[in-house]
């Protein structure tokens, strides 16, 4: 298999621009595309994976896959997080508990989801995953993802309107969250030297908006409307992928620095997100939909 052929197996991502509204629809094909992602969801968590859910049998095919399927996975998940802490940033502190609850559970799924994407080794990355990147652009930086850039923004919002100890478990994942992203960098690049650092240039800069395409182009994201039915579908879809994966293989040994608690955590992170149709309670624990409620007969 090619270094492109896995993007291909994957499949394109279509997602709204950041900030774009998610309305509600009631057209009937996208709540079956919702139920049927649910109802494989179920099959994994219970009887195992649906075929068109299992990950390739090759080491260096699942390394792309992972690439593909954990970054197409997080872009989806930073939608939701700028929309949650925003959402997180009007609320009274009072009324708090339900978005600082969904906006940490984003959070932890956005660690293990980096995890995921990145479980190889530094020479599978040197040799599978450097060279396109470097190929599309000599200072190609995964800090152009069009959809992480409302998130941190969103966080500073968030932490202006809540006082510091309300947030304090949100702060956790965030500092949790920083610690992966450090440790995975120190396993895959010992030296530092990632295509932008190669092409003398430093993180800093926002994005431009040609970067951003680029960087679209490279995950094979298209941009195009969607409602909240099928936003949700195609995050459900993603999660079973990767459950499915780690269901087989694992999701491979932590780097050193990383928090241990992903390790142990990792699955049950993922289904949380990935069943919920709103901010969970605190502390409750996931439930699996039931995926035939509400079709007849």
């Amino acid at each position: 298999m090619t270094p492109f052929a896995a993007a291909v197996t994957v499949g394109r991502l279509v997602l709204p621009m950041p900030g774009a509204d998610l309305p509600a629809c009631d057209h009937a094909r996208c709540a079956e595309r919702l139920e049927a992602e649910l109802t494989a969801l179920r099959a994994t968590l219970t009887t195992g994976p649906p075929a068109a859910c299992l990950p390739p049998d090759g080491e260096a095919d699942r390394v792309r896959h992972r690439w593909f399927t954990g970054h197409h996975a997080a872009f989806t998940v930073w939608q939701l997080l700028a929309r949650g802490l925003s959402t997180l940033a009007a609320t009274p502190e009072a009324a708090a508990t339900l978005p600082i609850a969904w906006t940490t559970a984003l959070y932890d799924v956005y660690s293990v989801l980096f995890l995921y994407a990145a479980g190889c080794t530094p020479e599978q990355y040197a040799t599978l995953l450097h060279p396109r990147m470097a190929a599309a652009h000599p200072a190609f930086s995964c800090g152009w993802a069009r959809d992480h850039t409302p998130v941190p923004a969103a966080l500073d919002a968030a932490r202006d309107s809540h006082r510091a100890a309300a947030l304090d478990r949100l702060s956790d994942a965030v500092k949790d969250n920083q610690r992966v992203h450090m440790a995975v960098a120190r396993r895959l690049v010992p030296d530092g030297s990632s295509p932008l650092r190669q092409a003398g240039r430093s993180p800093g800069p926002e994005p431009t908006e040609a970067e951003q395409a680029l960087h679209d182009a490279h995950f094979r994201v298209e941009r195009q409307p969607l409602c909240g039915p099928v936003h949700r579908a195609q995050l459900v879809r993603l999660l079973n992928l990767c459950l499915a994966d780690i269901g087989a293989y694992g999701l491979g040994p932590l780097p050193d620095g990383c928090p241990e608690r992903f390790g142990r955590e990792s699955v049950a992170r993922l289904i949380a997100v990935a069943v919920c149709e709103e901010p969970p309670a605190r502390n409750a624990p996931p439930k699996i939909p039931n995926p035939t409620k509400g079709r007849t007969t």
